[in-house]
């Protein structure tokens, strides 16, 4: 007790040398010090910090309405709170607006974390209510398309990664030493990461968060099952027939101790030991969908997930095996998705990259089957040349290894003739494909960073304006994959949607077999 008053009178004569100074981060220290005061003069504390809410720095204003939050909530002020909280992220978006990078955009909605949290718990007793804000903190990075250099210019820094990647992997591959390569491609990595740190970011334009309305007059007889993180515990949210309903599920801790032995058994399955998922798929279900699995309409369903969530093979709970389902950042990202106009001239390209087991075997078949489409393999599948084809084209199926940077989300890559293409190539495009099949391991995981947003293969595609991406979330085997992909692509060209054409062919995989966990890790996302 001691010690928490010596920290607080601390705290405060810091926050008061801060204020006499007028400096910036006097709000976020007076909020500090009103945590370890108590009563009138927390109370003090607080309105001191709140009295900046109308600083011309955006940030400054966000921690001043924290503080007006903090002190709404010890009020028991439901509308107050949710009011300020609303300020203060709008004020975190006016700062975010003037960001180029992608990667600094997502990761400054931290600072609207406790914002969002406690918004979430006093939203938390009304569905709707619920909704709006689940929408208004996530996947808000995706709503903005990135700033980037010059399409038709590679900057070098770019150019040279890629060649580093490139002598990597032919080191690997003759067992050289690469000690030296990978401390250039640190090197080069700091220097694109700095680059895309600093670019303008005059053409980002601000996207309004969709209303709770809009979710549901766009969902109508469909079903969106949307997941919301409230204090550690998952509440679930069923959108149905003009009504958003909400139960409560298990814990966020006991979900992610199963999430490890999912991948665990999809990894060995892959590799042809097969297991029984199905008791694991019926805990998942049981936690992350709880009773809320009893509001489900039979027919398709849109998932939202957390952050956190959207690696998991959601194929393997009972409840989805057995129907068409999506897997979407947000509904915000599903309304967007379906807005989304496919090409008037449809284009189909198919590329192989080096070094796979099977050669990417189902492309030949697919060539064959669409005769019209652009094929580039060999040394014809170079960087430039898959980048200039993907842009705007209908549909594209790339069969390449991937590699998920979990530390650099950005840099996460497939292997292409010349060297890697990553995150930040990506965001070069002009116009997004509309359609995209990634047939390699990990394609489609996502990195969760900031306050619910993503960063990824995936992620950059989204915030560019792809529709529809099939990809995987776990290690998948490379035989099962190739004569996946083939039944894929029939039933696409069949009219089905992504959605349903994994379900076609999940459905036609013996339960417990390689074939089967390699379904299982496909995921459409988007629609």
């Amino acid at each position: 007790m001691k010690d928490d008053r010596g920290l607080s009178v601390a705290a405060r004569r810091v926050a008061g040398k801060l204020r006499e100074q007028s400096a910036d981060e006097a709000p976020l220290a007076l909020t500090i010090a009103g945590r370890l005061a108590r009563g009138e003069e927390r109370a003090t504390l607080w309105a001191q910090a709140a009295s900046y809410r109308h600083h011309p720095n955006a940030l400054v204003r966000a921690g001043a309405w924290h503080a007006q939050v903090l002190t709404r909530s010890e009020g028991d002020d439901r509308g107050g709170v949710l009011r300020a909280a609303a300020s203060g992220l709008d004020a975190i978006d006016e700062h975010r607006r003037l960001i180029g990078s992608s990667e600094l955009r997502a990761l400054a909605t931290t600072h609207g974390r406790d914002l969002t949290t406690i918004a979430l718990r006093h939203a938390a007793t009304d569905p709707r209510t619920l909704l709006r804000w689940s929408e208004r903190t996530r996947a808000t990075a995706l709503a903005q398309p990135p700033a980037t250099s010059d399409a038709a210019t590679i900057p070098a820094s770019l150019a040279a990664l890629r060649d580093n990647g490139r002598r990597l992997a032919e080191a690997r591959q003759d067992g050289d030493p690469t000690e030296e390569l990978e401390k250039e491609r640190l090197r080069l990595e700091r220097a694109v990461r700095a680059e895309h740190h600093t670019l303008s970011a005059d053409s980002v334009e601000r996207q309004r968060p969709v209303s709770a309305e809009e979710v549901v007059s766009s969902v109508g007889d469909g079903c969106l099952v949307e997941l919301v993180d409230v204090d550690g515990t998952l509440h679930v949210l069923v959108v149905h027939g003009g009504k958003v309903r909400r139960k409560v599920a298990g814990s966020t801790a006991e979900i992610a101790e199963l999430l490890g032995p999912a991948a665990m058994l999809l990894r060995r399955t892959s590799r042809g030991r097969p297991a029984d998922l199905t008791a694991l798929g019926q805990r998942l279900q049981d936690a992350i969908l709880g009773d809320a699995v009893r509001l489900i309409p039979e027919g398709p369903v849109v998932i939202a997930p957390t952050a956190r969530l959207h690696g998991l093979p959601w194929a393997l709970l009972p409840a989805l095996h057995d129907r068409p389902f999506s897997v979407v950042p947000s509904a915000g990202q599903l309304l967007r998705a379906r807005a989304t106009s496919r090409p008037a001239e449809p284009r189909t390209v198919l590329v192989t990259g080096p070094g796979l087991a099977t050669g990417g075997a189902e492309v030949p078949v697919l060539a064959k089957r669409h005769p019209d489409a652009v094929l580039l393999d060999g040394t014809h599948a170079t960087l430039d040349a898959v980048l200039s084809q993907l842009d705007g084209a209908d549909l594209v199926h790339l069969a390449a290894h991937g590699r998920f940077r979990a530390d650099s989300p950005l840099f996460s890559a497939l292997d292409l003739a010349d060297g890697p293409l990553t995150v930040h190539d990506l965001e070069r495009l002009q116009r997004a494909p509309y359609r995209v099949v990634l047939s390699a391991c990990e394609s489609g995981v996502l990195a969760p960073v900031g306050a619910e947003e993503l960063l990824g293969l995936a992620a950059a595609l989204f915030s560019l304006g792809t529709a529809c991406l099939v990809s995987s979330v776990a290690e998948v085997n490379d035989v099962a994959t190739a004569d996946l992909m083939v039944d894929l692509h029939a039933a696409l060209a069949a009219g089905g949607d992504p959605a349903t054409a994994l379900h076609e062919v999940r459905r036609a995989a013996v339960p417990g077999s390689v074939e089967a966990a390699t379904a299982a890790a496909f995921l459409a996302l988007g629609v």
